[in-house]
C-alpha cells in the first residue's frame, strides 16, 4: 500500500508541476470567473512576475517528483542493494 501511495504521489506531483509550468503561458489563464469579475485579479494574472512565480512552483513540483522517484528506486526494485560480506 505504501508503494502505491508513493507512486501516486510522484505522479500527482509531476502532473501538477507540468500544469503549473504551462498554464500561466496559455490563453486559458485569462478565461475564468475571477479574472472577469475582479480587476485586481486580472492585473495579477497579466503580470509576468506572477506567471514566472507560478511556473517556478511548477518546476519545483517536477523536481520534487523526480527526487521522490529517485528516493523510492530501491523500494520499487529498480536498484539492487549491495550485500555486506
Amino acid at each position: 500500500m505504501n508503494r502505491g501511495l508513493a507512486i501516486l504521489y510522484v505522479v500527482f506531483c509531476f502532473e501538477m508541476g507540468v500544469l503549473l509550468l504551462v498554464l500561466p503561458w496559455h490563453s486559458v489563464w485569462h478565461k475564468n470567473f475571477f479574472v472577469a469579475h475582479y480587476p485586481w485579479v486580472s492585473a495579477l494574472a497579466e503580470d509576468y512576475f506572477v506567471r514566472g512565480a507560478v511556473s517556478g512552483i511548477g518546476l519545483a513540483d517536477i523536481w520534487l517528483a523526480g527526487f521522490e522517484l529517485w528516493r523510492l528506486r530501491r523500494d520499487l526494485g529498480l536498484v539492487s542493494t549491495p550485500r555486506k560480506p
